[in-house]
């Protein structure tokens, strides 16, 4: 019997898309590739014209993964990058092993399924995923460096050798090096791993289980070399000779120097970088920088801080709370409990990691509190949340820091380091922290940064007319009336602040002899000592003495200062710090009373001093040289040590134009003249409270007096379906009443820039 005829032969249409990837096999036969979707069987048609009148139909779908070569169907799918390489192919061919495409259909889906969760777990894995550029530069460079000077020691140290032992240890590095060929081209790299983790351990990176091959390949080139100069050194070429243009890969530096210096660490760029920028200010933002720093990165080597790394560094960091490094829980009471062995209780010291949690949790709680409330809009809900949230850094401060790690990366070339790294820009910092602000409606990073605005007439008139200067209970309740008057740092340091404009720490550090007598005026000298320089030679100059000052009776009491009262004009302030900084300690101390005063502000602040002076002098047309003089800033080409020294009368009637408008009188209570009004401010202030609309104009307004209880001015939007004229007219009204109620009087209006704005536009329709 002979076997059935086989069927005449039929020709099919084949879709040749893969053909140019197609994976190589044996002949047999024609191979049809299908690329629809795995869900329909294709119905093959003849290439025969169909008879008349008769529609072909349209091959059903079958799938992208389904190839038919000859009879029997191929699974065919392309392998992610990664995997391709380390597996050597682009694709993976499988046969599925029937020719009944249901079956196929059926194989391939659950082969695809397989495929892809082994996919998923390889590209998670790292030991398939691609290190970075310098990590691999760095790991090269330190195996380079250990076994370079294994070389060199038994080249220079090592036991005399027989010619035929030699010749024996050279032949096995040749063999070697054969090995780590043959075996590199199936990238198998176990005859470098114990080097390469040697060398990653020193650097503080793990490797993985398996050395990727991007490592794997280089190192096993670097060994070779090595392996190349091990053996000509046995065959007395000098090793360091030999050893020069592959240390030139790799480091500027000497064979010797290369060998006997490790890598340049982010700590060793810290102690550069102080001694390269030594200054004061210099400091203290080096240090900054690079504690913070090392806290995210490690100690780690410079070449490692890669671009990418510092985008994470900077998008960390701009999440630091405004008062981080504040809650260590050290200050002088436990410092000094702990100096004289009294029992101090310990405070977790929190990491800058602990600080950002904190943060986030409250910020978290708030914006929840704030989302759930319905009745009022996403705008006026973010205006809620930006007196709620934590202020984090400012792009002032982050930008300060940018340039402290700039010049740590200086250091680290200074220190020889080849490969330094550049610092972001200032542009890639901004858009590094854009790019990880979350996706939500409600998200605002608060800076909160100083404005230092001059104060207003209002708060001076406060100010001047506070227990402190009136009368206070004591010396430790200076915010409570009474009749005590304490002059010390407290009473004279603001007033010397608002009516001559210096820095904090000059006025802080004053003596007694720095009060002079110059043209028949009295004045005080500024910066003139080494423990007051302040920021330029600018800052030395002769300042006279207000009047006001001298009406207060400034002269006098220094003059009745005795010998117990030590050299300095405020000691007292000087014996609250132990590390110099008497700006921030009294600082801190007045902000504590002028919050029971309830005059603290943020931005109107006792530091704003200097610019409330110069406001009023410019508003009194006193010409900026003279403004600049007293300021202690440059004018022209002319320092101010002679300016002001030949000036001071000039001085003292421009610094005289400022007028508070004081009523002084002597006391007999207390023995010395004191302030009895301030005609600066007569009129009562109004605060102004809002709520926003969609528009982001008020939906609500109020205005309160002295008496929070009682409401002035009310107006509330109508939200009614009425025309839209006579909600105009409304509003038009409502806003002509509060032009009327508010009249001239200052305003206290919030804080939020929005809320400002909807009422200054409120405001403008009166």
């Amino acid at each position: 019997m002979f076997p059935p005829k086989p069927p005449k032969a039929q020709e099919y249409r084949v879709d040749r898309s893969l053909s140019q990837n197609a994976v190589s096999h044996p002949p047999e036969g024609m191979t049809q590739t299908m690329t629809q979707r795995v869900s329909q069987a294709p119905r093959l048609r003849r290439m025969a014209a169909p008879p008349p009148g008769h529609r072909s139909p349209r091959p059903r779908s079958a799938g992208p993964y389904l190839q038919r070569r000859g009879r029997i169907y191929y699974f065919r799918k392309r392998l992610p990058n990664v995997i391709a390489i380390h597996g050597g192919r682009s694709f993976l061919c499988l046969s599925l092993r029937t020719a009944l495409l249901s079956e196929a259909m059926s194989r391939t889906a659950r082969l695809l399924a397989i495929v892809e969760r082994e996919e998923t777990r390889i590209m998670t894995d790292s030991t398939y995923q691609d290190m970075p550029a310098e990590e691999i530069t760095a790991v090269l460079t330190e195996a380079l460096r250990q076994e370079l000077g294994r070389i060199l020691i038994e080249q220079d140290q090592g036991p005399l050798l027989g010619d035929e032992e030699i010749d024996a240890r050279i032949e096995l590095l040749e063999q070697e090096n054969l090995t780590l060929k043959r075996r590199a081209r199936h990238n198998d790299f176990a005859q470098v791993a114990e080097p390469l983790r040697a060398a990653a351990q020193v650097l503080g990176i793990t490797l993985p289980e398996t050395i990727p091959s991007d490592l794997g390949r280089r190192a096993v080139d670097l060994f070779r070399d090595l392996k190349d100069i091990e053996g000509k050194a046995l065959d007395g070429v000098d090793a360091r000779t030999e050893a020069a243009p592959l240390v030139a890969r790799f480091s500027a530096a000497p064979v010797d120097t290369f060998v006997s210096c490790g890598p340049v660490l982010l700590s060793e760029c810290w102690e550069r970088a102080l001694k390269l920028y030594p200054t004061k200010s210099m400091k203290g933002n080096i240090d900054a920088i690079a504690k913070v720093a090392i806290e995210f990165l490690g100690d780690v080597p410079v070449t490692m801080i890669t671009k990418r790394k510092q985008e994470e560094f900077f998008a960390w960091m701009a999440r630091l709370p405004k008062s981080q490094g504040r809650s260590h829980g050290k200050n002088r009471f436990t410092e000094k409990a702990r100096s004289e062995g009294r029992p101090v209780k310990e405070r977790r010291q929190l990491t800058k990691q602990d600080e950002i949690d904190i943060a986030d949790a409250a910020d978290e709680a708030a914006t929840e509190e704030i989302r759930a409330q319905t009745d009022i809009c996403d705008l006026e809900k973010r205006a809620l949340l930006v007196e709620k949230l934590v202020p984090r850094l400012t792009m002032t401060t982050l930008r300060r820091n940018r340039d402290g790690l700039n010049r740590l990366f200086k250091a680290a070339s200074d220190l020889g380091c080849k490969e330094a790294p550049s610092a972001l820009s200032y542009k890639e910092v901004e858009r590094t922290i854009q790019a990880a602000a979350p996706d939500d409606p409600l998200y605002i990073r608060v800076t909160k940064p100083k404005l230092r605005m001059p104060w207003t007439e209002e708060r001076l008139a406060q100010f001047l007319t506070c227990p402190i200067y009136t009368g206070c209970a004591s010396e430790h309740r200076r915010w409570k009336p009474g009749s005590v008057i304490v002059r010390d740092a407290f009473y004279w340091v603001p007033l010397i602040l608002l009516t001559v404009g210096t820095r904090i720490e000059e006025v802080l550090l004053l003596k007694r002899n720095s009060l002079r007598l110059r043209n028949q005026v009295h004045c005080l000298a500024l910066g003139f000592t080494s423990e007051a320089l302040g920021k330029t030679e600018d800052a030395e100059r002769i300042i006279p003495i207000p009047q006001l000052l001298l009406d207060l009776g400034f002269v006098d009491w220094i003059k009745s200062l005795d010998d117990v009262h030590g050299p300095l004009l405020f000691p007292e302030i000087a014996r609250r710090t132990e590390t110099g900084k008497v700006t921030e300690t009294f600082g801190k101390a007045l902000t504590r009373t002028l919050g029971h005063l309830e005059l603290a502000d943020f931005d109107e602040d006792i530091y704003a001093a200097r610019k409330t002076l110069s406001s009023m002098l410019r508003s009194a047309h006193v010409e900026d040289g003279q403004r600049q003089a007293l300021a202690g800033h440059k004018s022209g080409s002319i320092l101010n040590r002679h300016y002001t020294a030949h000036h001071t009368k000039d001085l003292k009637t421009a610094v005289d134009k400022a007028d508070f408008k004081l009523e002084i009188a002597p006391s007999l209570e207390h023995g010395h003249p004191v302030i009895r009004a301030c005609d600066l401010a007569p009129l009562e202030s109004f605060s102004v409270e809002v709520v926003l609309g969609k528009d982001g104009e008020a939906d609500a307004i109020r205005v309160h007096g002295s008496d929070s209880s009682v409401s002035l001015f009310s107006f509330e939007r109508d939200k009614t379906p009425n025309g839209v004229a006579s909600k105009r007219a409304k509003v038009l009204a409502a806003a002509k009443e509060f032009r009327e109620v508010v009249g001239t009087r200052p305003l206290r209006l919030p804080r939020s820039p929005l809320k400002r704005s909807a009422i200054e536009h409120f405001h403008a329709l009166g």
